[in-house]
């Protein structure tokens, strides 16, 4: 399948005019509106929807695809002021003078005539936009054309507005079809801003714009037009992304304030406060508003009602509405709005679980800063929450009323969130310490250690911190959380003789409580995992996740609980349930405006759809990651992210891109986290040797690779490692030890690798049919493919050509499933004829490089590759490049990618 991304504009280039935007998003409509103007018996067409959806582009777009068949088109563009003067739209279209006539003429006749004259000898089109602001003359004059026939009427008209009675009647009467054009869905949001921009963007941004637009074009249009000319909107490490606030332009605004309208200035005053208060509760915008003015803004349609629970709430009908209700109200009136739904809310008892943070952001806007300890409980829920940038806010508010060391440990918290690790280091290193910590200074202790851990990279002390923490205390409770937390930084590391030790220590005393249970479980979830049993790993995550404490604990632990939760589903088969879990904390991320969470899921999302086999998806994913993560500390691995990107070029035919990342994630190495190093650093190599043509290089690659992995008893990554021996068809070496992985494993995915591996040694297709269907079933498609490709070329070697040609078309099947990807046992399925050599080198020409690129490349000479070439076509019956690229699968902007990188 043809690589649907498109490459990023120059960072220096300006961005899409205002004209340039094309049509998205409206094959279904225009297809519809196509098909109806060829409609017999109807010879008009009215096209409706809401002000800037695109209805008049959408004509626009029909008339010049309808033109050479339909005939001329003939423009009557009504208007405002034209709508005082009778045929004042069609002026341009009639007759300078009327004809004499004795008696009373027929007038509408007369111009109707005048109107028909043109369509004689071919057939003509008459389009009317904004029929809605049609004089009551011309639109008398469209029903006659319609009732008499010869000549086709398209017009369009705002959804939601009176129309005059004679284009209500065209309708009545059957002489029209009506098409109500919808708003852009996200996903048509997302690919517009991607063919507009001429390159990739941030899911994220694309979902944020489609938003604050409501899917309205000229909405959208207007945003990214002002995100592009502030800066705001600007390409990333390949992605366009938006940071920062939404920036509204002033055309914007003024389309916004003219949808809203002037209102009375009670029920401005209502609109206003439902603005920096959304979404409110009904029974708290009553009080501060009354039901009568409620009532108005429902009936100006300027307000939705949605049901959250058992509780009714208010918001504003449209996310521009707020954004420009708050641009218009003057700071005075801002704080005083803040401090009066702060107060309302406060009287309802603050019920919710959100409520106590909101309360805390509007005291904050109205320079309320009387109460320090109100502050600190609204910046702690704020981080129970996940909303980090609020919480810091609210954390230096709480600190400067004087909070004390409370508020210095939220804030500390906050800052490592938000990807400020020194600055929380310095928070965390000012905080008073006591001989005998209390459950505050316990806390803090953790909290500096994972910060040491997570944004600065210093493991080791981070676990000294720990150690020195739990020989200083008495209380063995307080004892046992600390190994329980050192237990799980021991696991990350790999370090497993003091990881045993620390598990021990946190076990030792009995029953542990929550918190202790807590760590107990993640960290002997990462040894599960790491020793090849996902599935024991799941079932511990999902142990813990019921049990963390809440407010009191560390909230990076559900954060990591989660992360750990959707790869050990991944890993254990249930990759629905792992995408499902990544989009899920996704979308969380986005909500609460959590940056370093959003790439890390990302990151995950990208990790998932490789395993399923769709490695475009998956590059989509690691480059948004890669451009969300850049210049955030939180996440802290880079290096995987880039290392596993690396491998995803790599299997999708992208040799020099994949080598410059993996060049930048050897860069990005971290100390911490190095039972993820082997992924990162590992996996690649061989695969960009196997692309190459190298495949003996890469077998030995791979099995150094795997040994380093088995001397860290890392037995998860060695099986994946030792598995691409099998899939690039040289099984000999290593199906013992898979074998016996599978055996200690709980996964299903080791025990098809170990089945794959012995298939191919013992060279039985039959059995390698089977192994195509188990990957399948649990949803890894590529590898499913290249079982099935193996599978064929068993086949084929047994003289069973029928049986060969199901297994190759099964293979390709599959291959298309997997966004047309071609690794080397698919395309060796393709062309089974072909040696490896003659493959690397027909991919590449393929790819458009030439053949003096390609010697330099290999270091071989321009006259052997074009010799390689010329086997090739004799062996594919195939007498161009552009032919190999059907041949092999290859997607024609390969080359330009690879050359990229």
């Amino acid at each position: 399948m043809e690589d649907r991304e498109q490459r990023p504009a120059p960072l220096g280039g300006p961005g899409p005019s205002p004209g340039s935007w094309p049509l998205t998003g409206r094959d279904h409509t225009l297809a519809e509106l196509l098909s109806l103007l060829e409609h017999p018996e109807r010879p008009a067409l009215l096209i409706a929807g809401p002000a800037g959806v695109g209805k008049t582009r959408l004509a626009r777009e029909l008339l010049s695809r309808a033109a050479a068949s339909q005939g001329r088109v003939l423009a009557a563009p009504a208007s405002q002021s034209a709508s005082q003067i009778p045929f004042g739209a069609m002026a341009h279209l009639l007759p300078a003078t009327l004809p004499a006539a004795e008696g009373r003429p027929n007038l509408l006749r007369i111009l109707a005539d005048a109107l028909l004259a043109h369509a004689r000898g071919g057939r003509q089109i008459l389009f009317v936009d904004d029929v809605h602001l049609l004089d009551t003359g011309s639109a008398s004059l469209l029903l006659q054309l319609a009732v008499r026939g010869g000549i086709r009427i398209v017009v369009t008209a705002r959804s939601g507005v009176p129309m005059p009675d004679a284009i209500t009647a065209l309708l009545r009467g059957g002489y029209a079809s009506r098409v109500d054009v919808p708003e852009l869905s996200p996903d048509s949001v997302g690919l517009l801003l991607e063919r507009a921009l001429g390159g990739p963007v941030e899911s994220a941004t694309a979902r944020r714009l489609w938003k604050y637009s409501g899917g309205n074009a000229l909405w959208l249009q207007q945003l990214a037009d002002a995100g592009l000319a502030s800066g705001a909107l600007a390409v990333t490490a390949e992605v366009w992304r938006w940071q920062g606030a939404l920036d509204v332009s002033e055309q914007l605004i003024d389309l916004v304030s003219r949808r809203i309208g002037q209102l009375p200035s009670d029920v401005s005053r209502a609109a206003e406060l439902l603005a920096f208060g959304e979404p409110l509760g009904v029974t708290v915008l009553e009080q501060l508003t009354g039901a009568a003015v409620m009532d108005e803004l429902d009936r100006r349609s300027l307000i939705t009602n949605e049901e959250d629970g058992w509780r009714a709430q208010v918001r504003l009908a449209h996310p521009l509405y707020g954004e420009v209700l708050r641009r218009r109200t003057p700071p005075h009136r801002r704080r005083r709005y803040c401090r009066d739904l702060a107060a309302a809310v406060q009287r309802t008892g603050m019920r919710r679980r959100e409520d106590l943070a909101r309360v805390g952001g509007w005291r904050l806007e109205a320079g309320d800063l009387t109460d320090p300890q109100l502050l600190l409980s609204a910046a702690g829920h704020a981080i129970m929450t996940m909303d980090f940038t609020l919480a810091a806010r609210l954390a230096k508010a709480a600190c400067d009323a004087g909070g004390g060391a409370p508020a210095r440990r939220a804030l500390a918290v906050a800052f490592g969130h938000t990807g400020h690790g020194a600055q929380a280091e310095q928070a965390h290193s000012g905080l008073p310490h006591t001989a005998a910590p209390d459950r505050d200074q316990l806390r803090s202790v953790q909290l500096r250690a994972a910060n040491m851990y997570l944004s600065l990279d210093r493991p080791s002390d981070a676990l000294d911190l720990l150690r020195r923490a739990e020989q200083a205390m008495s209380d063995s409770a307080a004892c046992a959380e600390l190994a329980a937390l050192q237990a799980v930084l021991l696991a990350a590391q790999a370090d497993w003789p003091a990881y045993t030790q620390a598990i021990a220590r946190a076990r030792r005393g009995g029953s542990p409580n929550p918190r202790t249970a807590v760590r107990i479980h993640y960290a002997e979830c990462i040894d599960h995992f790491c020793h090849g049993r996902p599935g024991a790993a799941l079932q511990l995550i999902e142990s813990a996740l019921p049990i963390l404490p809440g407010e009191d604990d560390l909230p990076m632990l559900r954060a990591g609980l989660l992360s750990w939760l959707a790869t050990a589903q991944a890993f254990a088969g249930r990759l629905d349930e792992a995408e499902a879990t990544a989009t899920a904390q996704y979308q969380h991320a986005q909500d609460v405006h959590w940056v370093g969470s959003q790439g890390a899921w990302q990151f995950y999302l990208g990790r998932i759809a490789a395993r399923r086999g769709r490695l475009r998806s998956a590059r989509r994913h690691m480059r948004e990651a890669a451009s969300t993560l850049r210049d955030d500390t939180t996440w802290g691995q880079q290096a995987l992210l880039l290392g596993e990107w690396a491998t995803i070029e790599a299997l999708t035919g992208s040799t020099a891109k994949a080598q410059t990342l993996l060049d930048q994630a050897h860069l990005a190495r971290v100390e911490s986290y190095r039972i993820l190093h082997i992924p990162a650093f590992s996996m690649a190599r061989p695969w960009i040797l196997a692309v190459q043509g190298r495949v003996r290089d890469a077998t030995r690659q791979a099995m150094r690779a795997a040994d380093d992995a088995r001397r860290e008893h890392v037995q998860l990554w060695e099986a994946e490692l030792l598995h691409i021996p099998v899939r690039l068809g040289r099984p000999a070496a290593v199906t013992g030890r898979l074998m016996e992985l599978a055996t200690a494993s709980d996964t299903p995915h080791i025990r098809i690798y170990a089945q794959h591996a012995d298939a191919l040694a013992t060279r039985d297709a039959a059995a390698m049919e089977q192994v195509c269907t188990a990957f399948d079933t649990i949803g890894m498609r590529l590898h499913a493919a290249e079982a099935a490709g193996h599978a064929a070329d068993l086949w084929l070697r047994k003289g069973s050509a029928q049986d060969a040609q199901r297994a190759a078309d099964r293979c390709h099947r599959l291959a298309h499933h997997c966004e047309g990807v071609t690794t080397p046992a698919i395309a060796a399925c393709r062309t089974p004829e072909l040696t490896d050599r003659e493959r690397d080198i027909a991919r590449r020409a393929a790819t458009g490089e030439s053949s003096q690129h390609i010697a330099r490349q290999l270091g071989i000479t321009v006259r052997t590759v074009d010799n390689h070439l010329y086997r090739v076509y004799r062996k594919t019956g195939v007498t161009s490049r552009r032919e190999l690229r059907k041949v092999l699968a290859v997607a024609p902007g390969a080359a330009d990618e690879a050359a990229d990188g």
